[in-house]
C-alpha cells in the first residue's frame, strides 16, 4: 500500500472518528429508522420553507416539489408525473392534471395551482416569458399559450421543471395572488416591447420597478415553516425537522404513490465537504451520494466499505479547449486540426477527473455517450478521426506554410505559434486540464503558458475576451437534453459570446454550403421532430468537426456511489434510469422511492 493511500485512509479514518462524535452528539437522530435513506446537501439555516427565499430549500427541491414529468435521456421517455397527459399544438401546450395528487397537508392540487405558480415565479425570476398565458378550462385542464418566439425546445421545460406546476400552492400564497398576476403581466409586456426592438415606456418601467420590489420584499420576507409550522408540499416528501446538520423528511401520505413507497423518512446530512461525505460513506452513515474521490480512495472501496458500489453516468456536458477568434492565430483551422491532432486526449482526461469519459475521437459537437443515438455511420465515415498523431499534425502545418525552426514552430509569417492557455483557477479538475495540455503543446514545439483566472473573475475575464485559449465547458446538453442545447451554446448562446467563432460564414459540406448559426435556428424549429433533427444534426455535425470551432477533451461524469448493505433495490448499472441524474440525481432516487423499488433490507 503506497504512503498516499496511507495518508488517505487516516484522514478517512480520522473523518470516521469525527462522524462517529456527532451521532453521539445527535443523539437518538443518529439512529437508523425503519424505512430511512440517509443522503448528504446543503440547505438554508434558519429554513423558511419558501423557494423564493435565501437558498431555496435546498436538496430537498426534487423530493418537495414534482414536474408534469420526467425525461429518461438514454431511453428518449417522459414518465408522467403530475400530469396525466399532455397535447402539444403549434403554440400551445393542453396538460391534464392529474386528480389524485394532493398537498401533504390534504388540499387537493388543481389549476388553479399551475397558474399561481406561473404567475409568481414570472413575477419573482422574470422567467419564464416564454409563457404567454395560462388558462384553465377546468380544475384538472391547463392550456399554456407560447409566444411567438418561444422555442420548440420549450415545450420540455414546462413537462419537466418542478418549478411550473406547483411552487406557489394558491392556499398557501394566495395573499399575494393578485399582485403576483399584475407583475407577471406588467413584466411580459415590458419584455415583449423590448424583444421587438423598442424602449418600453419610462412611466411604464417606473410602475413595474416598484410594484415588483413591493412583491419581492413581501414574498421573501415569508417562512411558511416559521408562520404555517410546516411546509405544505406536492412531492413525496415534506421537510419536518431541520437543524444545522440534519434535515429530515417525512413522506406525504396524500401523494398518490404513497401505497407503494417503502421508504418513509429521507434524513440528510450537510454536505460540508467531499471528504467528510467520503468518510461518511465509508462509515455507512449515509447511504449514497456523488462525490468526486481521488483514485487512490475508490480503489481502496472494496477494503474500506465493501457494500458500496459506484455507478458513473454523464453529465451531459463535456470539458472542452476553446478559442478566442478575436485573435489572429487561431483563425487558420490548419492549426486547430494540428492543435487537435497533437493532443492525446485520454491523458488529459486520465490527469484531470480519472473517472470521466473520453471524448469520441470526433469532434463534432455531439456528447460521445449520445453520439449513436445522432449521428448516422454515413455521416461518422464522412468525418475526420482527430487520433494522436503528431506527424498527421506536422504535415498540416508544413502544407499549410508553418516550419519548424530549432524546437520551436514559427507561423507562415515567421512569428513563433506561441500563446497563453487561461484557466480558473478554483477548478482544480480544469487546473488539471490545462496543466497537461500545455505540456503537451510544449513538447510538440509551440510555446504556450499557462495563466490562472482568479477567484469569481471568471465571467469577466471569459466575456470580455480577455484571453487567447482557454480551459471550458464545451457542449452541454442539461436542462434540454437534445443536440440543439449543444449547438445553440456553440453558434448562438453561451460558447458563441465568449469565442466569437464566425457561425454565420457559410461552409462547405458534402450536402452544400450551409451557415452553422442557420442551422442552429433550423433545428431550434424542428427540435421536437426526431426525423428532420437527424437531416439538420448531420450537418452540423459535419461543419462543426471539419472547422473545429473547439477541441474537446473530456465528457463529464457524475460518479454516485450507493450501498446496498441497508437499502436495495438500487437499478443495475445499465439502467436508462441513471440518466436522470445529471442536474438533479435526487429524482432518480424519487423515482425509484415512489415506485416502491427502494426499500429497507431486512
Amino acid at each position: 500500500m503506497s504512503n498516499r493511500v496511507k495518508r488517505l485512509i487516516a484522514v478517512l479514518v480520522l473523518g470516521i472518528f469525527f462522524i462517529g462524535l456527532m451521532g453521539i452528539s445527535l443523539g437518538a437522530s443518529s439512529t437508523s429508522s425503519a424505512g430511512e435513506l440517509r443522503l448528504a446537501t446543503d440547505w438554508p439555516f434558519p429554513f423558511h420553507g419558501n423557494p423564493f427565499g435565501a437558498g431555496a430549500v435546498g436538496g430537498a427541491w426534487w423530493f418537495v416539489y414534482e414536474p408534469f414529468a420526467y425525461y429518461i435521456p438514454q431511453s428518449d421517455e417522459y414518465i408522467p408525473r403530475l400530469a396525466e397527459s399532455w397535447k402539444i399544438e403549434k403554440g400551445k401546450v393542453t396538460v391534464t392534471l392529474r386528480k389524485n395528487a394532493k398537498f401533504s397537508d390534504g388540499k387537493p392540487f388543481t389549476a388553479k395551482d399551475v397558474i399561481n405558480s406561473v404567475n409568481f415565479i414570472q413575477a419573482m425570476w422574470q422567467w419564464p416569458y416564454e409563457i404567454e398565458s395560462v388558462t384553465a378550462p377546468n380544475d384538472y385542464t391547463v392550456v399554456f399559450t407560447l409566444s411567438k418566439d418561444a422555442p420548440q425546445s420549450f415545450v420540455h421545460t414546462i413537462l419537466t421543471d418542478a418549478a411550473i406546476p406547483a411552487l406557489a400552492p394558491y392556499h398557501v400564497y394566495s395573499k399575494w395572488a393578485n399582485q403576483a398576476k399584475e407583475v407577471a403581466t406588467l413584466g411580459k409586456k415590458i419584455f415583449a416591447i423590448s424583444s421587438s426592438g423598442k424602449t418600453p415606456d419610462a412611466q411604464l418601467k417606473s410602475t413595474y420597478d416598484k410594484k415588483a420590489d413591493d412583491l419581492r420584499k413581501q414574498v421573501n420576507a415569508f417562512s411558511p415553516f416559521k408562520t404555517l409550522k410546516r411546509m405544505p408540499v406536492v412531492g413525496s416528501f415534506e421537510p419536518t425537522k431541520i437543524t444545522q446538520s440534519e434535515m429530515v423528511l417525512t413522506a406525504n401520505k396524500y401523494h398518490w404513490l404513497y401505497p407503494k413507497m417503502k421508504i418513509n423518512r429521507i434524513t440528510f446530512r450537510r454536505w460540508s465537504s467531499n471528504e467528510f461525505v467520503w468518510a461518511s460513506l465509508i462509515s455507512g452513515e449515509i447511504y449514497a451520494a456523488h462525490p468526486n474521490m481521488p483514485k487512490d480512495v475508490v480503489e481502496q472501496l472494496t477494503i474500506l466499505n465493501p457494500s458500496l458500489k459506484v455507478k458513473t453516468t454523464t453529465d451531459l456536458s463535456e470539458i472542452a479547449l476553446v478559442f478566442n477568434y478575436q485573435k489572429p492565430l487561431f483563425k487558420d483551422v490548419n492549426l486547430r486540426k494540428a492543435i487537435a491532432y497533437v493532443l492525446d486526449k485520454s491523458k488529459v482526461r486520465d490527469v484531470a477527473v480519472w473517472q470521466a469519459s473520453t471524448c469520441s475521437p470526433y469532434a463534432h459537437g455531439i456528447l460521445k455517450s449520445m453520439e449513436s443515438k445522432w449521428i448516422s455511420k454515413d455521416t461518422l465515415s464522412k468525418l475526420t478521426k482527430y487520433t494522436t498523431n503528431a506527424k498527421m499534425a506536422e504535415e498540416i502545418l508544413k502544407k499549410a506554410g508553418y516550419k519548424k525552426v530549432g524546437s520551436t514552430w514559427q507561423q507562415p509569417n515567421g512569428q513563433p505559434v506561441a500563446f497563453t492557455l487561461s484557466v480558473y483557477g478554483p477548478h482544480s479538475d480544469w487546473v488539471l486540464a490545462a496543466r497537461e495540455v500545455v505540456q503537451q503543446l510544449n513538447n510538440f514545439g509551440f510555446k504556450v503558458e499557462m495563466k490562472l483566472i482568479p477567484d469569481g473573475m471568471r465571467d469577466q475575464v471569459m466575456k470580455s475576451g480577455d484571453y487567447e485559449a482557454a480551459i471550458e465547458f464545451g457542449v452541454t446538453w442539461q436542462g434540454y437534453p437534445h443536440p440543439y442545447s449543444g449547438y445553440l451554446r456553440l453558434y448562438e448562446a453561451d460558447l458563441y459570446n465568449i469565442t466569437k467563432f464566425p457561425s454565420k460564414d457559410k461552409y462547405s459540406t458534402p450536402w452544400g454550403k450551409f451557415s452553422p448559426y442557420d442551422l442552429t435556428e433550423q433545428l431550434r424549429d424542428v427540435a421536437q421532430d426526431k426525423k428532420k433533427s437527424m437531416d439538420v444534426v448531420q450537418k452540423l455535425a459535419y461543419i462543426t468537426n471539419e472547422y473545429l470551432p473547439i477541441i474537446p477533451l473530456f465528457e463529464k461524469v457524475l460518479p454516485i456511489y450507493y450501498s446496498d448493505k441497508k437499502i436495495t433495490g438500487w437499478p443495475a448499472k445499465d439502467d436508462p434510469v441513471w440518466s436522470l441524474a445529471p442536474g438533479g440525481i435526487e429524482r432518480v432516487y424519487n423515482l425509484l422511492i415512489t415506485t416502491g423499488k427502494l426499500a429497507v433490507k431486512k
